[in-house]
């Protein structure tokens, strides 16, 4: 695994216009997240020449619970013309949500989509009674970065 940082985020409700249809992530959606994985980190610092394969076990292994356990209810996806195009998969680790996942095909960035899922995502986790969300970033993807600060978080 390539060089991470650290965040977290104090959980507080957001405000969310949601423009974006927020689809639930099921089994049968893992090769299309794999796929738009793929799309979305080739060629980015956070790509570490992952195939196909490799990001379909990924996947699985988040959504199985094998790095903690899934929070389906907190996990969402964005479809355009039935392809998932934006995704965010949490999990939790070490008894705090993290998240495994969250990923936009290059053709829908800056769209808005990758914040509108994290602020879905943390308004459901508040709900819930989870008061920290923690996530892991490469140090040289500043668009995710200051995405990340904007919505509250900070270094680890």
């Amino acid at each position: 695994m390539s060089e991470r940082v650290g965040m977290i985020c104090k959980l507080v409700p957001q405000k969310l216009e949601e423009i974006y249809t927020f689809d639930r992530i099921n089994t049968y959606d893992k090769n299309g997240l794999a796929i738009s994985m793929l799309e979305a980190f080739k060629d980015t610092e956070d790509f570490e020449g992952e195939t196909l394969e490799d990001l379909n076990e990924e996947i699985h292994s988040v959504v199985e619970s094998a790095f903690g356990t899934f929070i389906p209810d907190a996990s969402f996806q964005i479809k355009q013309n039935k392809i998932i195009v934006s995704a965010i998969l949490i999990s939790l680790y070490k008894g705090k949500p993290l998240v495994s996942e969250l990923f936009t095909r290059k053709k829908y960035s800056n769209l808005g989509m990758a914040s509108s899922l994290l602020r879905k995502s943390i308004n459901v986790l508040f709900k819930l009674g989870y008061e920290n969300l923690v996530l892991y970033v490469h140090p040289r993807n500043v668009v995710a970065v200051n995405l990340y600060k904007k919505i509250g978080f900070i270094d680890l």
